[in-house]
């Protein structure tokens, strides 16, 4: 988590917006840092869980753990551990990549980071426990990871899928992780840059917003914040069923 970061700043530092490209290359960096970093996390949680799965499933069967503290346990110190990683994550690269210094945009950004770590996490953990193998989890995982970053809305904006993948669109975490970053930081630059399009200045944020054709809005930061959240409170109840009604134990 201190490597990566180093990555992007050896490729951004202090990096000067001038143009509409280099709009789209902090665009870019945004979707790059925030894919690897939610891909790293349900990764590395997949093993972490797996390991301790039948240790849980025999003291369950004794009778010395109970699925809802178990899983209210787990759930307290990924929130920590993501928490304390975001922080590390972020603060490696934000401040010397040129994004903006503006209070309300780093913390939001920030909140919005760490909202989709603990999900991305949790979505690990609630493939450990509800399917039977870990290599049959880590496959699921990177299969439905990928589909999901793909119809997130940043190479194909909502408004330009076909209806009928639409709904790949809505259901996508990231999709809601990227519009809360990705709003926040661009909302409040209205400096000019040359659209090398069409030709003529255009401020930073109108840009922005030309760009996902007004699929995701500022408006809506709120919104995808309490949604990340409504889909953690999900998993979280779909690892509590599981873990109590699913036993993958091979006696």
């Amino acid at each position: 988590m201190v490597f990566m970061p180093l990555i992007y700043v050896s490729c951004f530092y202090d990096m000067e917006v001038k143009t509409n490209m280099d709009v789209l290359n902090q665009m870019a960096l945004v979707f790059m840092a925030v894919s690897m970093i939610c891909i790293a996390t349900m990764s590395t949680a997949i093993p972490f869980v797996a390991r301790s799965r039948n240790v849980f499933y025999r003291e369950k069967l004794s009778a010395m753990y109970s699925p809802a503290a178990h899983s209210l346990s787990l759930a307290a110190v990924e929130l920590i551990y993501t928490i304390v990683l975001s922080s590390m994550f972020f603060h490696g690269f934000y401040w010397l990549c040129g994004l903006n210094t503006d209070m309300e945009a780093w913390g939001v950004f920030w909140v919005g980071l760490a909202s989709s770590l603990v999900l991305w996490s949790y979505f690990g953990h609630f493939l450990v426990y509800s399917l039977p193998t870990m290599q049959i989890a880590v496959l699921l995982a990177g299969g439905l990871a990928s589909l999901l970053f793909v119809f997130s809305g940043f190479m194909i904006d909502g408004e330009n899928l076909a209806k009928g993948w639409q709904w790949l669109y809505w259901i996508s975490p990231l999709h809601y992780t990227l519009e809360t970053v990705i709003m926040s930081q661009f909302k409040s630059q209205f400096g000019l840059v040359a659209d090398l399009v069409v030709g003529k200045q255009v401020p930073i944020n109108q840009y922005v917003e030309g760009y996902f054709h007004g699929a995701f809005s500022y408006d809506n930061i709120n919104r995808s914040l309490g949604l990340l959240w409504v889909i953690n409170v999900v998993l979280q109840v779909l690892i509590l069923l599981c873990m109590a009604k699913v036993n993958h134990m091979k006696r």
